[in-house]
């Protein structure tokens, strides 16, 4: 078997400590989830034509999470209620899923956000990352 022995320089390590920081993790992410928040209000802005635009001003990236096996994420959705009492985050499922009682087709627009948004969410982070290190 071989051996492989390598003796990093200090600034290298001085970064890699840097990115091990739960408070750059948070702002990575954070950038990432921004980058995504104008996709996803302009798929429901299209999908609902009428309304007051609440459930589209009530779009906003989440504190940072951890899930089941211990990965930091963010989630972006809508938050908070209507004057109704009824949650901003079921309409949007509503409106996702559709409603097969009221005879609404689903209109499916959070996996196109995720699709368009892909390449601004990826450089978003990227530049935070270069800019903490």
């Amino acid at each position: 078997m071989a051996e492989f022995t390598y003796f990093p320089n200090t600034a290298f390590l001085v970064q890699l400590n840097k990115l091990a920081d739960e408070k750059n993790i948070e702002k990575v992410l954070k950038a990432g989830g921004a980058a995504m928040v104008p996709y996803l209000r302009s798929g429901v802005s299209e999908a609902v034509k009428s309304g007051t635009g609440a459930l589209v001003k009530s779009i906003k990236v989440s504190g940072v999470k951890t899930d089941r096996e211990g990965n930091k994420c963010v989630y972006v959705m809508p938050t908070g209620k209507d004057r109704n009492g009824v949650s901003n985050a079921a309409k949007l499922a509503f409106i996702e899923y559709g409603v097969r009682s009221k005879n609404r087709a689903p209109r499916p627009l959070i996996v196109k956000a995720m699709k368009d948004s892909q390449a601004d969410v990826e450089r978003n982070m990227q530049e935070k990352l270069e800019e903490l290190i």
